[in-house]
């Protein structure tokens, strides 16, 4: 076919059973036409069989089950609700756990939960709505089964942790804490156990410095890299082990050296420094035997002189009265030797004149005590118990004197004249009721007094009178005038 030229257009032939020929007579066509014709019937006589047979016959293994049909319009609602109760649960217990970062803790749960609930999704959009029911519960089931075994995950990622720490296995125990971290933020144990892996790396490499230096007999160096690995991880055991096992070293061999020393000096009658190297040994090993014998050698000596300086201390301050520093002066010499008569009986001595000291200065720093009855009265008590000026203590005669003086002007009454109407009846509390007057003179010993005017009808008068030793009073006017 040459360009521009449009496509031949062949004519198809007729199409014929095989073996018609094409010039057939009209006889042998009807012949042929019943022949087709049987054919035919034939054909539609196997396809009745194919596809009607099995309508007719029941199989025995396997029963036909009737075509599905739709669920009635109330059994279609409930399922819907069903659908949809089971959604808003699981929905509500998805965010939930979203906030607790289930995503990143709750595989594989998290992630078949998601499948199921798309999976319903779908059927609900198709409106296969007890379908979408059954997924819906089984995403809501597959994350409360998550949420339920919570606590069992924790509690094995916080025991895996702990055991790969026990086996100084440093970077399981991170990946193990870290997980109890993500299931349970800020708790306790995980954050401890995670600070306590990650510094147990550098705990070990000070370990090993440690055990190379002690097996040098550099116990000073050993001991320094024990103390980093526990400063490191206070809670490792092995440290602690091996700091303490050292320590103990350095300090026997300390404690020996000092010992030699002190042992020496009291040889020589040297006490200070026997003191010193003795002090070194007793904060090396406190109370041991050794140090206590070598102890009381060296006390022996210093107790004598001690208990001379106290009591030439104590003379001296009893002569000035100063009876508390006495009182000091005296227990301290009796901590140096509970047996010293001379601190025994001036400690007593001493007590009973600070007390009594201490009971003039109660009425002498207050005067106005005296101003009641029972003070007044313990006053003259305690003059008669002082009875005679002690010569050798002056502070005491003064006080003595003072208050002799604070007495007498405490039992000396104060003239009070009171001025009234006749009417009103007159009461002063602590003396008595005066009843009604124009003037009455009262006798009053200093204090503090209070008078009430009364009269019916009219409204009570209230005054307080003040008295004070050698204070002149005025006239008082008591007087009911205002009328109710």
């Amino acid at each position: 076919m040459r360009a521009g030229q449009p496509p031949e257009v062949k004519e198809t032939p007729a199409l014929r059973p095989p073996g018609l020929p094409s010039d057939s007579t009209d006889g042998a066509g009807a012949n042929y036409r019943w022949l087709w014709m049987t054919l035919l019937a034939l054909l539609m006589l196997a396809l009745a069989v194919v596809f009607g047979l099995p309508r007719v016959v029941v199989p025995v293994a396997q029963p036909e089950m009737p075509a599905p049909s739709p669920a009635p319009t109330g059994d279609r609602e409930a399922q819907r609700d069903a659908a949809n109760q089971a959604l808003q649960r699981y929905l509500q217990l998805r965010a939930g756990l979203a906030l607790d970062n289930a995503e990143a803790w709750g595989e594989p749960d998290w992630s078949e939960a998601a499948g199921l609930a798309s999976a319903a999704d779908r059927f609900f959009a198709e409106r296969r709505f007890a379908l979408a029911a059954r997924d819906y519960q089984a995403a809501l089931d597959r994350l409360q089964q998550l949420d339920a075994g919570r606590a069992d995950m924790l509690t094995e990622a916080l025991d895996a942790g702990a055991r790969a720490l026990a086996e100084n296995d440093v970077d399981t125990a991170i990946a193990r804490f870290e997980a109890a971290l993500l299931i349970a933020p800020d708790h306790p144990d995980a954050e401890r156990g995670l600070v306590q892996a990650r510094n147990r790396g550098a705990s070990l490499e000070h370990m090993n410095r440690g055990t190379k230096a002690e097996a040098e007999n550099d116990l000073e160096a050993a001991r320094d890299a024990y103390r980093r690995a526990v400063q490191s991880d206070a809670d490792y055991a092995a440290a602690q082990a091996a700091l303490q096992r050292v320590a103990g070293q350095i300090n026997a061999r300390d404690f020996a050296a000092a010992m030699t020393r002190a042992l020496g000096a009291l040889d020589r009658g040297q006490t200070n420094e026997a003191d010193k190297a003795l002090a070194e040994a007793e904060r090396l090993q406190p109370g041991d035997t050794a140090v206590r014998d070598a102890r009381a050698r060296l006390q022996e000596t210093r107790t004598r002189a001690a208990l001379s300086s106290l009591r030439r201390q104590a003379g001296d301050l009893v002569r000035r009265e100063d009876w508390q520093a006495v009182i000091a002066l005296y227990r301290r010499a009796l901590k140096v030797d509970p047996a010293a008569g001379f601190a025994r009986e001036g400690l007593r001595h001493a007590e009973a004149r600070a007390q009594l000291h201490a009971q003039f200065d109660h009425y002498l720093d207050r005067p106005a005590r005296l101003y009641s009855a029972a003070p007044l009265a313990n006053a003259r008590q305690l003059l008669a118990t002082a009875s005679e000026t002690p010569r050798d203590e002056p502070r005491l005669a003064e006080k003595i004197a003072a208050l002799r003086e604070l007495v007498s002007r405490a039992a000396t009454p104060i003239t009070l004249t009171l001025r009234s109407d006749g009417a009103t009846d007159v009461v002063v509390y602590r003396v008595g009721r005066l009843g009604q007057f124009d003037t009455h003179a009262l006798q009053l010993l200093p204090g503090d007094y209070t008078i009430v005017g009364s009269r019916p009808g009219y409204r009570d008068v209230r005054k307080v009178i003040t008295v004070r030793p050698g204070v002149p009073l005025p006239p008082v006017v008591v007087r009911c005038e205002e009328v109710i």
